[in-house]
């Protein structure tokens, strides 16, 4: 099967920005000088752009050209350190590491509910449809949207079973300085175990327009359910723009300076 004059196109620029032939941030060729270049019609051209477009590689501005998509993600912590990961402890962790990237408007809206418990929340944290008697359908959430720049840029919510969360400052829409393994530990709960699935998909038209994504830019998707022994204390979903951010995990003992030390580490270099 003959490879269409399209994708010909995307095929030379993905190859030149792998090469490094264009900075982040860089001007692209123009359609005109494009075409000239492969001996193809300027509609061609922009087509084969597109795509580079659709993958998130390049954006094209209306009047100033295509330019090469800037990806500097910031390192999410997803490993729990003392006191939590940098994005439950916000003032200690997560705002100045952003504050280092350059970035001065950031802010954090934090919303607590109680609700019944949808079917993949159940799963998560192992409970039937009978369990627990008058409470035992309930979860507590703690949603917390991160602004950056005035744009979201990163969502978590964080389901705690009634039991556990009730009358308790896990039902606060305050901060949790300390962090929530914190808080649970004064409750008399130990986190000493957790399993993670990270996944990519695709953002609804809702969740494009709320984070800002340009086409083709997928949503990373973290999902933890953490331990006491064999009782699920919470399930935390965290929702980032998978051109924004990278996570970071660590085994064995990891120091609390971890983020720091490995803040200039980017899966985009070459």
């Amino acid at each position: 099967m003959s490879t269409s004059r399209k994708t010909e196109v995307a095929d030379h620029l993905r190859a030149a920005l792998t090469r490094g032939d264009y900075k982040p941030g860089e001007r692209l060729p123009g359609e005109e000088e494009l075409a000239e270049q492969l001996d193809v019609s300027r509609a061609t051209a922009r087509l084969g752009m597109r795509i580079l477009q659709d993958e998130g590689r390049i954006a094209i501005q209306a009047g100033r050209g295509a330019f090469v998509a800037d990806h500097r993600p910031i390192v999410h912590l997803a490993t729990p350190i003392t006191g939590g990961s940098d994005s439950e402890r916000f003032d200690a962790g997560y705002q100045p590491h952003l504050r280092e990237a350059g970035y001065d408007q950031i802010d954090e809206k934090i919303k607590v509910s109680l609700d019944t418990m949808r079917p993949k929340v159940a799963r998560r944290l192992r409970r039937g449809d009978a369990e627990d008697g008058p409470h035992g359908g309930l979860v507590v959430i703690r949603a917390s949207d991160r602004f950056v720049e005035g744009s979201l840029w990163q969502s978590q919510m964080t389901h705690f079973p009634f039991s556990i969360a009730n009358n308790t400052p896990l039902m606060s829409p305050d901060r949790l300085e300390q962090g929530v393994a914190a808080v649970l530990q004064e409750l008399g709960y130990r986190e000493d175990w957790n399993w993670d699935i990270v996944g990519a998909r695709m953002p609804s038209q809702d969740e494009a327009e709320s984070f800002g994504l340009g086409p083709g830019i997928p949503l990373l998707v973290q999902e933890r359910v953490a331990y006491d022994g064999e009782t699920p204390l919470r399930f935390t979903e965290t929702v980032m723009p998978a051109n924004r951010h990278q996570l970071l995990y660590s085994g064995g003992r990891a120091p609390e300076e971890l983020l720091l030390m490995a803040s200039d580490v980017n899966i985009f270099e070459r």
